[in-house]
């Protein structure tokens, strides 16, 4: 090494030498002070040994630029530049950071210190403490390992090990690292922390906890001012409020709002204590709403059981708006969100123009973090629903008087169905208001911002009434849609569904199966779950039910019926009444008897009993035939618009996650102790007895 100058003695009080063997021994004593390559050192009594090695006592004080060690003995290599500092407390100060330990190694030539026997560090910003650590002066950074605490304004963190610049504000993890805030706990192996601007990137096994979420992604990106940001990679959402669990690879968010755009293989499941809904698309927005309720001042009962139904939105704790769970009239399906609906060229449904994600999902994050540019959601143009899903009926529909369809099995037909298609239904003529804030769709046409008008419940104010504040969920799914539900599943380009009206809006293309064998397809559908349960269904435009007659798997007959609007009804999750309305055809194969049987009406209805056919009626127009099956050709035992598409029914809710569900860590998390920092409450015990200052 070059040789280096030779220790300088600036100020001393009384100077002693001494000749020895080995070269002089030089005592110092009072107000000490010497210097060597720009390192000034302090004390009240020193010896220089020939060797160059310094011992300094009382204290003692290094400088190396800005940075300051004090302690009360100090050992110092002309040689080697390296400063050993012990005290009762040792203070190593650079700008407004103190580091307060109990030994302190400081090379003066590279400026890194490094203890070993606990250090803390506490300031008006933050306190720090590990069980050892280095500090490198030159870049204002901390290095902490073993048992790191620290808090600052927003959070409490601790982990294995962790790095804090004091320029930047910056932490960095490197393993097992826990943190607390206000609104939850995190924890990752990896990431860091910019607690200037109040920003997170973690990966590798992160998990993000709140009183309502819980969340385990590869990577979170997050931004407290907010509550927004990105989950990356083996992504679960699961909101104990509102019953759902979310899957993704990646997922867009708005932790404050309560809404989450997944893309990349996403699927949610809607639990509640009857059923469990398993959904996929590739792309799935859900979003919780707000609206108000209206309740009376002074009843609290009331107030109460407004607000409860955000999770489970029962029925009989909404009493003002009760009657939207009732079953519809025809006016009813001019709801503005399924009449002025529009679907894309590229079937795909127009509902979020502006997310706020970047055209690539990439943020400048380290180790360039990738995302697919193809993910970008298309903005539909049209989309064609049927302006009224209702048919006109008349009033009293009968029987014609020569039915020449002659069943076997002795099925016999309604001799005189009066029974109007609503059923008598006295549902007042009222619709639901749900307005998307512009915050969260802005330029939104306004005829995507309302779902549905304001019932008139809602609209009028009395000196008797006030209102407060409910939740409910929303769930968007946008092209290649799956839906998996115990007694009936379906496969479409999209769906919409909130926990408000319980309503399963599906558009383009959808196919519906229920029971075993039971196919139904139509440009939409709706279908009604009320209290939990599958109530009816709507088929709108071209709906089409196919029953395979025998074996599905060998059988080539297929029952088909066909009409413009079709509605089903259940009890107890059977099918209790099926209708077929406008121009309604069926083809019906009775293999007992070899025959085909062909048949037209404006109005076709099938009543189950315990799942079997009770009773059959046609009404108005009736036309058909009984074919003799070896007279039948095969281009005449499908209906036009036949198809049996059995393959891509979903065959469980695990066939529609296509992934696996991880068990909630919840309990485990809560019960997690936070950082006590006990080694700052040592060195604060103790300086308070010495009475020191730094």
């Amino acid at each position: 090494p070059p040789q280096k100058k030779k220790i300088r003695i600036l100020n001393s009080d009384t100077t002693k030498t001494i000749e020895s063997d080995t070269g002089k021994i030089s005592r110092f004593r009072y107000n000490v002070k010497i210097e060597h390559e720009g390192v000034i050192m302090e004390c009240e009594s020193a010896v220089l040994w020939p060797n160059g090695i310094f011992e300094a006592y009382g204290n003692t004080k290094v400088t190396s630029g800005a940075t300051i060690v004090t302690g009360d003995v100090m050992i110092y290599s002309e040689i080697t530049g390296k400063a050993n500092v012990k005290g009762r407390i040792v203070y190593l100060t650079d700008g407004n950071s103190t580091l307060r330990t109990t030994e302190v190694d400081f090379d003066t030539g590279t400026e890194i210190g490094y203890f070993e026997y606990e250090g803390t560090i506490v300031d008006s910003f933050r306190t720090l403490e590990s069980q050892k650590g280095y500090y490198y002066s030159k870049i204002k950074e901390f290095e902490f390992i073993g048992q790191v605490q620290s808090d600052t304004k927003d959070y409490v963190l601790q982990s294995d090990s962790m790095k804090y610049n004091t320029d930047t504000k910056l932490f960095t993890f490197y393993s097992n690292t826990h943190i607390w805030s206000k609104n939850g706990y995190l924890y990752c192996d990896k990431g860091w922390y910019d607690s200037d601007k109040n920003i997170m990137f973690f990966h590798r096994n992160s998990y993000m906890l709140t009183s309502k979420q819980e969340i385990f992604a590869d990577t979170i990106y997050y931004e407290d001012e907010g509550q927004k940001g990105q989950l990356y990679s083996n992504v679960q959402v699961t909101d104990t409020v509102q019953k759902t669990v979310a899957m993704a690879d990646f997922a867009d968010f708005d932790m404050n709002a309560e809404n989450f755009l997944m893309r990349r293989n996403p699927s949610i499941i809607m639990y509640d204590d009857k059923d469990s809904v398993f959904l996929r698309a590739d792309t799935l927005y859900s979003v919780t709403r707000v609206m108000k309720i209206p309740v009376a001042k002074n009843d609290s009962g009331a107030k109460n059981d407004s607000v409860a139904f955000s999770g489970e939105m029962s029925v009989a704790k909404r009493d003002s708006i009760a009657s939207l769970r009732k079953k519809p009239v025809v006016k009813r399906d001019s709801i503005a969100f399924q009449e002025k609906m529009v679907v894309a060229k590229n079937d795909s449904i127009a509902f979020l123009r502006k997310m706020a994600v970047a055209e690539n999902d990439s943020i400048a994050f380290p180790e360039k973090m990738a995302v697919d540019e193809s993910d970008s959601v298309a903005f539909p143009e049209k989309m064609a629903v049927d302006e009224s899903d209702s048919v006109a009926f008349p009033e009293k529909m009968t029987v014609a008087e020569n039915d020449s369809v002659a069943f076997p099995k002795k099925m016999t037909v309604v001799e005189n169905d009066s029974v109007a298609f609503t059923e008598k239904i006295s549902t007042p003529d009222i619709t639901l208001t749900t307005s998307v804030p512009d915050s969260i769709l802005p330029d939104m046409p306004d005829t995507m911002q309302h779902i549905s008008d304001t019932p008139d419940t809602l609209q009028h104010i009395s000196d008797s009434t006030q209102y407060v504040d409910s939740t409910y969920k929303e769930v968007f799914a946008f092209k290649n849609a799956k839906l998996y539900r115990s007694d009936f599943q379906i496969k479409s380009d999209s769906m919409y569904f909130n926990n408000l009206d319980s309503i399963w809006r599906i558009y383009h293309d959808p196919i519906l199966w229920n029971g075993k064998q039971m196919q139904i397809t139509s440009d939409s559908m709706r279908i009604y779950i009320i209290n939990g349960d599958l109530e009816y269904a709507d088929f709108n435009g071209n709906a089409m039910v196919v029953l395979p007659e025998g074996n599905p798997d060998t059988t080539i007959y297929f029952n088909q019926v066909k009409s413009k609007n079709m509605k089903a009804h259940f009890k107890n999750r059977e099918l209790n009444l099926f209708e077929a309305m406008g121009n309604a055809q069926t083809l019906f194969f009775f293999l007992s008897d070899f025959l085909m049987n062909t048949t037209e009406a404006t109005v076709f209805k099938i009543y189950f009993e315990s799942g079997k056919v009770h009773h059959i009626g046609y009404y108005d127009g009736i036309t058909g035939k009984n074919n003799p099956l070896y007279l039948v050709r095969e281009d005449e035992i499908k209906l036009p618009g036949y198809r049996w598409e059995i393959d891509l029914r979903p065959k469980s809710g695990n066939d529609v996650l296509n992934r696996l569900l991880r068990p909630s860590e919840r309990t485990v998390r809560e019960s997690l102790s936070k950082p006590s920092f006990p080694i700052t409450k040592r060195i604060n015990e103790l300086e308070l007895k010495l009475n020191l200052k730094k």
